[in-house]
């Protein structure tokens, strides 16, 4: 009672009971009693409840205090011994310093007592109760002596004082968590225990365990529900097999063939192509060696040797094959194929050799090499009687053209007017006729191959151009664009190109000083060419012939007086097309043309023409 008095009240009990002892030692003395041992009972009371209330030396001071009081009583009631007064002094101090020292220990050992009731009360408060997993502390005969709130919520049985372990272990599990158990004694510890705990309601409810031995007799044993974990392993396990259906049935609708083997080399799949393929039942394929699975697809190859040698080598090294091509001899059930083969090792182990159809692919191959080199001689056969025709034509036409011209020297003063306007007309349709066949023949034989074009300074071949077309550009205002990009393919075509289209923009012009204008468009680069123009205030087209004037013999304007043949304009689409570019054209009529068309640009790496 008195460790729960505040100092004060520490002090008036002392004094209280100080008052009395020194009453009873005047009381008893009246009575007769011996002074010397009157004193020392009488103040056994005081000093022992004063070293109750005090620590060490607090109870020493107190004890001093009344060793002097009892000298002073002693000598008031008539005691005069020096030694005994030394000797009560003594047993006083040594008094007060037990009482002391042993309320100081017991101070202590209750503090610490204290300290740690808070602490557990606050570890139960903060981490025991509120913990979501479930926790039990249990004994080795698997009795629950405690459990939190996780427990009472997931197993229920909210009314027991104590639980076994068999009363909330599923029925199927007890075996093994009463090893589990045993093993938890032995070995201090266990961990990844997966079994099912039942609540009290019968439902079960999968758990992995962990537990900890405390001491001999106690254990903590902590399980962590793994309802929602196992919910999402069954969904991802269904999803994934949900999509391996998916993709062996996706497979399976593929044209190509498809056989997967495992780190073993054993087959573990194959389509359903891969059976039609080889006229074999695909089912019989799994499981099968891959060696004896490939000879017996393998058997129906041409190549059969070749390729199973190819194959086992690749495999020995773990290579790819990236195409070999097969033919699959016909039989009964078999159509005649050529197969690509692809073989690709799996990272994990394991192949998957890939077969694609390409019969059709190789059959349309074929024909286009035949259909390429039957073109390739008519070219030859047609350019070949161009140069024939060229030659029966010409000859005849000279020499009607020769005819026509001595008729006109010799005879012009005896023939009338009229037969000398027949002689003429002849004679410009034979000039006509001529140049329509020199025109057909330049057309014919623009044919160029890739491999030769060239870096070609096209600002050069304006130039030489200009020079070329010196008595036309008389009286034409021709500008050009001094910084023209170099392009790559055949000089004399982007001569002739160029030269053609400047001459029908000043052929077709009816303006008092005739404009070309030869340009470029710098925003209009795609795909490594290059857009030129030619621009003309011209007498313009009717957008009806924007498409037809690059017709061979179509001329823009059919007046006899406007020079020309038609075949212009038809040569030089020939020439943008065997560079790979287009042309077309931009006209209102009136007020002139624009003639666009698209070369491939020169890389600067390259040299100048």
């Amino acid at each position: 009672m008195a460790n729960g008095l505040n100092p004060t009240e520490r002090a008036i009990v002392v004094a209280i009971t100080f008052v009395i002892a020194v009453v009873l030692s005047f009381t008893l003395d009246k009575a007769g009693v011996p002074a010397f041992p009157l004193v020392a009972v009488t103040f056994v009371v005081p000093l022992a409840l004063g070293t109750k209330v005090l620590r060490l030396r607090a109870g020493l001071s107190f004890a001093f205090g009344m060793a002097a009081v009892q000298v002073v009583l002693l000598i008031l009631l008539g005691e005069s011994n020096p030694g005994g007064l030394v000797a009560l002094c003594t047993g006083d101090l040594a008094l007060g310093a037990i009482f002391g020292t042993l309320n100081q220990r017991k101070q202590s050992r209750t503090a610490r007592w204290r300290r740690a009731s808070a602490l557990k009360e606050r570890h139960d408060k903060e981490t025991f109760e509120p913990a979501l997993n479930i926790y039990h502390f249990i004994d080795r005969e698997g009795t629950v002596l405690r459990r939190n709130e996780a427990s009472r919520t997931a197993i229920g049985h909210l009314t027991r004082r104590s639980l076994q372990l068999s009363e909330y272990v599923h029925p199927e599990d007890t075996d093994r968590m009463k090893a589990e158990l045993i093993r938890l004694f032995e070995r201090e510890e266990i961990r990844g225990v997966k079994l099912r705990f039942m609540s009290e309601e019968r439902k079960a409810f999968p758990v992995e365990l962990r537990g900890t031995r405390i001491t001999d007799r106690l254990a903590v044993l902590e399980a962590r529900d793994r309802s929602r974990e196992d919910e999402l392993e069954r969904r991802m396990m269904e999803t994934e097999a949900r999509y391996r259906i998916l993709i062996e049935k996706a497979i399976d609708t593929l044209d190509s063939g498809i056989i997967i083997t495992d780190p073993r080399q054993e087959v573990v799949w194959a389509n359903a192509t891969t059976g039609h393929f080889f006229g074999i039942d695909r089912d019989r394929l799994i499981g099968v060696e891959a060696k004896r699975a490939r000879s017996r697809y393998m058997g129906v190859f041409e190549e059969a040797q070749s390729f199973s040698d190819a194959v086992e080598k690749a495999v020995e090294s773990n290579e790819r094959i990236e195409s070999m091509t097969c033919h699959v001899r016909p039989s009964l059930g078999r159509e005649e194929r050529v197969l690509e083969y692809r073989s690709i090792p799996i990272e994990t182990g394991g192949r998957i050799d890939h077969f694609i159809d390409v019969t059709e692919l190789k059959r349309l191959e074929a024909n286009l090499r035949e259909n390429t080199d039957n073109l390739e001689k008519s070219n030859e056969k047609l350019e070949e009687f161009s140069h024939v025709v060229s030659h029966d034509l010409k000859e005849p036409l000279r020499t009607i053209e020769a005819f026509s011209g001595f008729l006109l020297e010799d005879y012009h003063d005896k023939l009338d007017e009229e037969g000398v306007d027949y002689l003429n007309t002849l004679k410009r349709t034979s000039a006509r006729m001529r140049q329509l066949i020199n025109d057909l023949l330049s057309l014919a034989s623009i044919h160029m191959d890739t491999a030769s074009f060239e870096r070609i300074n096209t600002q050069r071949v304006l130039e030489e151009v200009q020079e070329d077309l010196e008595v036309r550009l008389q009286g034409v205002n021709l500008q050009v664009a001094d910084d023209l990009p170099p392009v790559k393919g055949s000089k004399v075509r982007i001569h002739e190109l160029f030269s053609n289209l400047i001459v029908n923009a000043i052929k077709y012009n009816d303006k008092a000083l005739p404009t070309v204008r030869v340009g470029w468009q710098r925003e209009a680069r795609n795909n490594g060419t290059v857009t030129f123009f030619v621009e003309d205030n011209g007498i313009g087209i009717e957008e009806r012939y924007q498409e037809r004037i690059f017709g061979i013999f179509e001329k823009l304007n059919p007046r006899e007086d406007v020079e020309g043949t038609g075949a212009g304009l038809a040569i030089c689409k020939r020439i943008v097309e065997e560079h790979g570019g287009k042309i077309w054209v931009n006209s209102e009529v009136g007020k002139g043309s624009t003639f666009f068309f698209t070369i491939p640009i020169a890389r600067e790496v390259e040299s100048n023409a």
